[in-house]
């Protein structure tokens, strides 16, 4: 066919350049559609990115996710207010009764006694000594009201019971800060021996009133001499032995008191205060060394267990204030767990918080800078070194920290 004659253009042979041109140009729109495509797919992930970084800002109320409890969590939270509470010493001047005081008790009256008040005074050969005189004492609402040389008669109340001391002498109560009074019976008895609990040296966890039995005979004994409050204490046969209580050598009826129970005779009904006791030294190693056969096997062993101990204490202390900081700050509702507790390091973790006062057996220089050590680690403070006969050697080792 003659396509010049048909009115067709002639054929020609294209050339490469031209070839390339022709392709870049078919292909062009297809380039286009693929780069549409790749934005659309980056502005995707950038909406679920910043759904998902929402949803973290935002966390949704564990009620609707979780069949954790929203009481509990209210729970934990009023826990989280006790953690950081510190305690506070009993009212003192200005109080109307005292916290042991049993409505009904009847007023007292002690006349015509030898009071000994304490103040500082010269003796007839210049020595310093203390005070005493012949005063009347009135008692009333468990609370000394009244020291005064006569009291009058017509001035009390109408059902207050008046005794004669008949010039006797009369002195504030003595306070024994270490005592196993009722936990040790007296006499010995192995069925009521229950100073220490040997199943392990690091016992922070036990508690002296769950062994105090008040019909002890010892504490009858021991009110007859004068003392009137203990600090009952665990024994010194571990490291940690557990916690102890202050105690009043008053129980039943013929001390006044309704019951015959170990909290009847707390002296702080209140527990404003908790006290551990603790022991380092021969005592320790002594037991579980030597008899046991077990660990602690020396003072370096002793060392390691406290240590340990405390670092455990610590890791729960940390938890709970994570805790603590983030329900606060986002809210309790929207907490996914509950507070960390750990029974177990309960007490030692308050004793680092300075909620418990802790009292600790040591003698000897080496036992007294080891645990100075120990409270400088963990930062914590020490109420009082018990038998502590060698602290006169190194008093700015044993005094520092000391609460």
């Amino acid at each position: 066919m003659d396509l010049e004659k048909d009115g067709l253009p002639p054929y020609a042979a294209m050339s490469n350049a031209e070839r390339a041109r022709l392709s870049f140009r078919r292909k062009r729109p297809l380039f286009r559609r693929n780069r549409t495509i790749k934005l659309i797919a980056l502005a995707c992930l950038a909406f679920i990115a910043l759904a998902q970084w929402k949803q973290l800002r935002s966390p949704t109320p564990v009620s609707q996710w979780s069949p954790i409890s929203i009481q509990r969590l209210h729970e934990n939270l009023a826990t989280c207010a006790k953690l950081r509470r510190k305690p506070h010493d009993p009212a003192g001047p200005g109080r109307e009764k005292n916290a042991r005081y049993i409505d009904g008790h009847k007023p007292t009256l002690i006349r015509n006694a030898t009071v000994w008040i304490g103040e500082p005074t010269k003796s007839l050969l210049g020595k310093e000594s203390y005070s005493w005189i012949q005063a009347d004492v009135l008692l009333e609402h468990g609370l000394i009201k009244k020291v005064d040389t006569e009291i009058s008669m017509s001035s009390l109340p109408k059902d207050c019971k008046v005794w004669d001391a008949n010039r006797r002498q009369l002195t504030a109560g003595l306070l024994d800060m270490h005592s196993h009074s009722g936990v040790g019976s007296l006499p010995a008895l192995s069925g009521r021996q229950d100073i220490n609990e040997l199943s392990s040296p690091i016992t922070p966890y036990v508690r002296s009133i769950d062994g105090l039995h008040p019909l002890d005979h010892q504490i009858q004994v021991i009110k007859s001499g004068g003392v009137t409050t203990s600090l009952v204490l665990p024994g010194s046969g571990n490291s940690m032995g557990g916690e102890a209580y202050v105690i009043k050598h008053a129980v039943g009826k013929k001390d006044g008191r309704d019951e015959i129970s170990a909290t009847d005779m707390l002296a702080d009904p209140d527990r404003n205060w908790r006290y551990m006791k603790m022991a380092c030294g021969e005592n320790p190693k002594g037991v579980y060394g030597r008899v046991v056969g077990g660990s602690p096997f020396s003072r370096m062993g002793e060392s390691w267990e406290m240590r340990h101990a405390f670092e455990q204490a610590a890791a729960l202390v940390r938890k709970q204030d994570d805790w603590c900081d983030m329900a606060e700050r986002v809210g309790i509702e929207n907490m996914r767990d509950y507070l960390p507790e750990e029974l177990k390091w309960e007490s030692l973790g308050a004793a680092l918080r300075g909620q418990v006062l802790i009292n600790t057996h040591c003698y000897t220089i080496p036992d007294l800078e080891s645990f100075v050590d120990h409270t400088n680690e963990f930062n914590f403070s020490v109420r009082a070194f018990h038998h502590a006969h060698e602290t006169y050697l190194v008093p700015e080792v044993s005094l520092f920290q000391v609460s």
